[in-house]
């Protein structure tokens, strides 16, 4: 069992991570967005602490849980989406990022009263069909078929860089997308995870997804 002075230790290093991170995209207007999936109640109790509100999850149990017990927290929901998990996204999440099935929309949107839940629509810009996303070609089309479901709102794109490939390049498409898909109006643009977020902020992501970089690849509590 790790001895007090090394579980403070622990403590003090994620939060300065997290400050350091955080800075850096406060100064670019970017929001940070913490996936917390991985993370032990004890670290994102340390990071709600020190300010952190907004965290994901990929499951959505685990964020069912969470919003519960963390109501004062926002919890988006990352990550693919079965139907028959769909009401504890209409239920409790703060905003549902991954958004690329209408039929899935209507069910959780099924399940949103009393408010408006905002959806970021997944775009696969990696070209590569073993990730998920609708293909850009048919993303207006998608966007107004979204539109049109009560309890939902379009609030931008999300997409995740190629594996192989020009990142810069993908981020730079989405953009574009983006704002063809909005015209001119505010839309959030969510790109970039740890190990390309700063190309992501450069190319014009108003929102990263963050994990390892703030709670580090050990322990953290």
């Amino acid at each position: 069992m790790p001895h007090p002075s090394e579980l403070m230790s622990d403590k003090l290093q994620l939060i300065q991570r997290w400050q350091t991170i955080a800075g850096e995209l406060q100064a670019s207007d970017v929001k940070l967005l913490v996936v917390s999936k991985y993370a032990p109640d004890e670290a994102v109790e340390t990071l709600m602490q020190a300010g952190q509100i907004h965290f994901a999850e990929s499951r959505p149990q685990n964020l069912r849980d969470r919003a519960t017990r963390w109501p004062e927290c926002q919890w988006h929901m990352i990550g693919p989406l079965q139907k028959n998990k769909a009401k504890y996204i209409g239920r409790f999440a703060a905003m549902w990022h991954s958004c690329d099935d209408i039929d899935t929309a209507r069910a959780v949107a099924a399940h949103v009263s009393d408010r408006t839940l905002p959806v970021l629509i997944q775009v696969n810009i990696a070209d590569n069909p073993e990730q998920r996303g609708i293909n850009p070609e048919i993303l207006t089309t998608f966007a107004e078929e979204l539109s049109q479901v009560d309890g939902l709102q379009l609030a931008g794109l999300m997409a995740m860089a190629p594996k192989d490939g020009d990142v810069r390049a993908a981020f730079r498409h989405l953009r574009n997308l983006r704002d063809q898909l909005f015209d001119g109006r505010f839309a959030i643009l969510c790109m970039g995870m740890s190990n390309d977020y700063r190309i992501a902020v450069q190319e014009g992501s108003t929102m990263v997804r963050l994990g390892s970089t703030v709670f580090g690849t050990g322990r953290s509590v």
